[in-house]
């Protein structure tokens, strides 16, 4: 127990140490880059004043011009880049709001069907309990998908019953849909 303990204290202090070690590389890194970067800016100022210094004054305002039209195209370009950051942002809020509306809609819509199918048990239930001509009248009227939902509820007796009150026309009908094969045509 006392090995497994002191292995955890050295595991964490060399730990410790190579995390303030990889820190001490780190930012001895970020100096050395930076200040390569201001030499080469510098020694890039001088060429460039330099090669300057023989030209002739209509070259300078020229390039001045120059200077301030490249300016002016990077503010501009600025400005658009927080343009299509705040239409993106604006994108991405709306997206979140579509994905919560389309999770409420979906969650709405389980609860409908969860409501029609009780209610649609409710009514074979009314339709079990009546005579077989009265029920087969009331399906007759019916939309036919809700006409087989109700009777694919029933026993088959019941279902033989209802489906011999009826005409033969209507009963093959509805007989062909409560099995699910296509109808065919003779």
């Amino acid at each position: 127990m006392y090995r497994i303990s002191k292995f955890k204290i050295n595991f964490k202090v060399r730990i410790k140490n190579l995390f303030w070690f990889l820190m001490f590389l780190g930012v001895t890194k970020f100096i050395l880059v930076t200040g390569l970067i201001f030499s080469e800016v510098n020694r890039v100022s001088a060429k460039e004043g330099s090669a300057l210094a023989g030209c002739p004054p209509e070259f300078f305002e020229v390039l001045d011009l120059e200077r301030a039209k490249l300016f002016e195209k990077a503010k501009e370009i600025e400005l658009r880049e927080k343009e299509l950051e705040l239409m993106e942002k604006r994108i991405r809020e709306q997206m979140a709001a579509l994905k919560d509306l389309e999770a409420t809609v979906d969650q709405k819509l389980s609860k409908l069907e969860t409501i029609q199918d009780e209610r649609t048990k409710l009514l074979a239930r009314a339709i079990s309990e009546m005579r077989a001509g009265k029920a087969a009248e009331i399906l007759i009227n019916m939309d036919k998908d809700m006409a087989v939902k109700i009777l694919s509820q029933l026993k088959s007796q019941q279902i033989a019953s209802i489906l011999s009150a009826m005409p033969p026309d209507k009963a093959a009908n509805l007989s062909s849909a409560l099995s699910g094969y296509p109808p065919k045509e003779y």
